[in-house]
């Protein structure tokens, strides 16, 4: 038995995925979402969480690789499946092979899937100013090999800003792109908007695109997992309709007595101002617990924060209890603490950790017990 669990709550995410598709009072079509899956689930569990998402009428999917793209289509073998990183000479047969659609990013990308029998629908990715991957939308794209497309996408560089004056011209871009391959691919779709994005037009809503674009298709990835991705309070109502999908708690090993002055941990960086109560619990960095945590996370047992002394490490950490504390807190070996979860938020942990939730999570041991 591991000394570290990841408690994954699936109707949570059932709920969230449902909240997702809200548009005023009505529901956005199952067909018209789909959840990225790509690095393991974003660190929760891909198959669990497929499997759950399968049966609330996702068919459509997101990973990062086709390697990722064949472990889903073992799991579910009817859903759309796209490839985020494209086609490559070294992937076509495994994408050919486990009918994966990929995302075109470049000229090349598109020449060879053109080129390649049996090759089935691609989507291609328009550049509109994040610089990442993807066509640009400067390219005359009236210069495209022929291709079967059956999803146009772009991605937003600023969605997590609350005043993203980016996106309005992305936007814009994008309908300019849409628009010059119309004539070739009637019946596609169009894909803007990640979790950010769908958070921002759920509290003001907002016409990404003219319906005469074509139907829309939001990709639902960190939002599915409970994290509000959003660096600025307005993105605040929405989060409270999210519900808490992970829980990282560790157990107990050690409760010990010691004396003012007493070191904690390597490099003893922590000093003991009072009698009082250590207790080491059984999760560290190698489970996914962030070094940064040292001497200012907290864990969570019973209604109360316990702080974090001296340096995590790879398999533990240290909690204090002072005297006064411990007279009120029952803490025993066995006993397990919540790491982050439901009264610790992962964006409270992230930001304390110097970073964001979707590194927390992609972050978690692979020997972490994941309970779902």
């Amino acid at each position: 038995m591991s000394t570290a669990r990841l408690q994954v709550n699936l109707d949570a995410l059932a709920q969230n995925f449902h909240r997702l598709r809200q548009r005023g009072a009505q529901s956005l079509p199952a067909d018209c979402v789909a959840a990225v899956v790509k690095a393991n689930g974003y660190g929760l569990g891909m198959h669990a969480v497929a499997r759950r998402l399968f049966q609330e009428g996702c068919r459509r999917f997101f990973v990062a690789s086709a390697t990722e793209g064949g472990q889903l289509r073992d799991l579910l073998p009817d859903v759309h499946i796209y490839v985020l990183a494209g086609a490559t000479r070294q992937t076509l047969g495994d994408l050919v092979a486990q009918r994966l659609t990929p995302v075109l990013n470049t000229l090349q990308q598109c020449e060879l899937w053109s080129t390649t029998p049996q090759a089935g629908p691609a989507a291609l990715h328009i550049d509109t100013g994040m610089h990442r991957l993807g066509l640009s939308w400067e390219d005359d794209l009236s210069q495209l090999p022929a291709l079967q497309l059956d999803l146009l996408m772009t991605h937003f560089a600023r969605a997590d800003e609350g005043r993203d004056t980016l996106r309005c011209l992305q936007t814009q871009r994008f309908a300019d792109s849409v628009a010059a391959l119309r004539d070739g691919h009637h019946d596609v779709l169009v894909s803007l908007n990640n979790s950010a994005a769908v958070l921002t037009d759920q509290v003001t809503p907002e016409s990404l695109l003219d319906a005469s674009d074509g139907p829309r298709l939001d990709r639902l990835g960190i939002g599915l997992y409970g994290v509000n991705p959003h660096t600025e309070r307005e993105g605040a109502t929405a989060k409270q309709a999210l519900a808490n999908v992970a829980t990282l708690e560790g157990q107990v090993l050690q409760v010990r007595h010691v004396k003012a002055g007493a070191t904690v941990g390597y490099g003893s960086t922590y000093c003991v101002r009072a009698p009082g109560r250590l207790v080491t619990i059984g999760a560290g960095y190698a489970d996914g617990v962030p070094r940064l945590l040292s001497n200012q996370g907290h864990v969570f047992f019973r209604g109360r924060r316990l702080p974090m002394v001296g340096r995590i490490s790879m398999d533990s950490l240290v909690v204090e209890l002072t005297d006064e504390t411990a007279s009120a807190c029952d803490i025993d070996e066995g006993d397990w603490v919540e790491i982050f979860g439901p009264n610790l938020p992962v964006e409270e942990v992230a930001q304390q950790a110097q970073t964001i939730a979707y590194e927390v999570f992609t972050g978690l041991g692979s020997r972490l017990q994941r309970l779902s």
